[in-house]
């Protein structure tokens, strides 16, 4: 697949790895504690072997002490495997987390945090109110308002107009302005060109979709498995096509959605639930 370099370690990410590399250490811990001790079980087990008189036979004591040993070795081999099959999963998770530095395909550029003012927001929001009102007064050639307008600085996944892109990417971007008289947000890419500009374009509302928080999104009905969603990138700002394989509620460890995107060598990726968004129509 061909996309775009964009760059968007975000910090809940890492924060995600710190955590299950913290786990993944702890389990290590154990099953070293686990595999010393089973040392020391086999060894019981042969100097009792050993201990055996071949002419008097195995005793009563004997076999009691051969029974309480196995029985700890076989619970000792099944803790053994179930901490090493913990962390083959963790392992796993890591990785896909991890993946998106290894991809020498694409350009690694810093991604800048949204700063969101609020009291802009009210401002933008009465003057929406203002230009909408003039403009149904004055004529009704522009399509019809969206019901609710997006206030300035809410992150939203946008489709980039074709002129000034041939791929139609969806990219990450925060409004600017929402402009009643064209019925088009003023959206900013929240990446950099190669040129450290920020490109700022002017899109209809169908092109402009809102990006939940992460309160947000985790409260929302999930999107079942199988069903076609556009999903942010790991490791890029740019959103595609993909076809969700785990909803956040099937995962054990990170409750992220599990998603494999097109034409990415069917490869399964794990999403942030408020960078996974129902495929627009």
């Amino acid at each position: 697949m061909d996309r775009k370099s964009r760059s968007s370690r975000s910090h809940e990410e890492s924060s995600e790895e710190i955590s299950l590399w913290k786990q993944i250490c702890s389990s290590l811990l154990k099953l070293e504690g686990i595999q010393k001790e089973e040392e020391t079980v086999i060894n019981s087990i042969n100097k009792i072997q050993l201990s055996v008189d071949i002419e008097k036979g195995i005793t009563g004591l004997i076999q009691q002490k051969l029974k309480e040993n196995y029985k700890r070795g076989i619970e000792l081999s099944s803790n053994e495997s179930k901490i090493i099959q913990d962390i083959i999963e963790k392992l796993s998770v890591l990785i896909a987390l991890r993946e998106n530095e290894q991809d020498q395909k694409r350009k690694k550029r810093k991604l800048e945090l949204i700063d969101t003012n609020s009291s802009n927001n009210n401002n933008s929001n009465s003057s929406t109110t203002s230009n909408s009102s003039s403009n149904n007064n004055n004529n009704n050639i522009h399509t019809a308002e969206p019901i609710h307008i997006l206030p300035k600085g809410t992150t939203v996944a946008a489709k980039q107009p074709k002129e000034k892109d041939k791929n139609e990417e969806w990219i990450l971007a925060v409004v600017i302005q929402y402009h009643a008289d064209k019925n088009k947000y003023q959206v900013e890419d929240v990446d950099q060109d190669d040129y450290g500009e920020k490109q700022r374009y002017m899109l209809s509302p169908r092109y402009v979709i809102p990006v939940r928080s992460s309160e947000e999104a985790r409260s929302l009905p999930e999107i079942p498995a199988q069903k076609d969603v556009l999903a942010l990138y790991p490791g890029t700002t740019c959103f595609y096509k993909a076809i969700v394989i785990a909803p956040p509620s099937k995962s054990k460890e990170i409750k992220n959605y599990r998603v494999q995107f097109e034409d990415d060598n069917d490869e399964v990726k794990y999403v942030m639930p408020e960078h996974v968004l129902e495929m627009p129509k």
